[in-house]
């Protein structure tokens, strides 16, 4: 199964710089900067399950999941370029709050810090009061728009366990039961555990191969028969598994 992404990774990246688009096209510019991302975050999940190094591996696919919901939104709705300015001015306000606050880690020793908050909270207020797109509250609301709902209930809990201080990862990844001494092990970098993974693996090459489809629709139905019939072969490689 690992061959099969490492081929899907192959065909995404030859393909990827094929596309043709307008950079200063936000729609654009935004889906294929974050289809890039996803196959950078496939290849980064493939070294892993190669390497069997699998703590870690599950934040790099929440990683990857919650970018190709934001790519199915915007291919849903191009106003959804709206939610990801949003997202990103969010994250320039917290800097420069932080920044203003003498906050040790960040400076911008050039900058009218007060200027800066008065523009971004503008535009902040402006992308709030924009009736093109409703503003998504939450990562659940982005997933429910993407229409990934058991996605969002079924496996981004395992994710952000993973991704977080779960005791439920750090239990499940560092502690076994030897039933035969009666006691407890203590397990770093368990290699026998691809089973566990075939599934995010089967995963993980239907998503990037649908999110060139994605893209093809966005960027006027370039490629578009080439990544249809690309993803037959890969859904028909994959039933071997299932």
């Amino acid at each position: 199964m690992k061959d099969i992404l490492k081929h899907t990774i192959e065909f995404s990246t030859e393909k990827a710089v094929l596309f043709q688009f307008e950079s200063r096209c936000k729609l654009a510019a935004y889906s294929m900067g974050i289809y890039c991302s996803l196959i950078e975050l496939s290849d980064t999940f493939h070294t892993l399950m190669k390497f069997e190094n699998y703590t870690g591996s599950l934040s790099v696919y929440r990683s990857f999941i919650e970018n190709f919901v934001d790519l199915r939104n915007l291919k849903l709705n191009p106003f959804y370029v709206n939610q990801l300015d949003y997202d990103s001015y969010l994250q320039d306000q917290r800097k420069f709050k932080a920044a203003k606050n003498d906050n040790l880690y960040i400076k911008f020793p050039n900058l009218d810090l007060d200027f800066k908050l008065n523009e971004i909270n503008g535009i902040i207020k402006s992308l709030k009061e924009n009736k093109e797109f409703k503003l998504c509250g939450s990562i659940k609301h982005k997933f429910a728009l993407a229409g990934m709902d058991q996605e969002y209930d079924g496996i981004y809990p395992t994710l952000s366990a993973e991704s977080h201080c779960s005791l439920d990862a750090i239990f499940e990844r560092h502690f076994e039961f030897d039933d035969t001494n009666k006691k407890v092990n203590l397990i770093i970098n368990n290699k026998n555990k691809y089973e566990n993974y075939s599934f995010y693996l089967a995963n993980i090459s239907n998503y990037l191969i649908t999110a060139g489809i994605l893209v093809a629709n966005i960027l006027e139905m370039q490629q578009l028969d080439e990544f249809v019939a690309e993803k037959e072969k890969i859904i028909a490689d994959l039933q071997v598994y299932i």
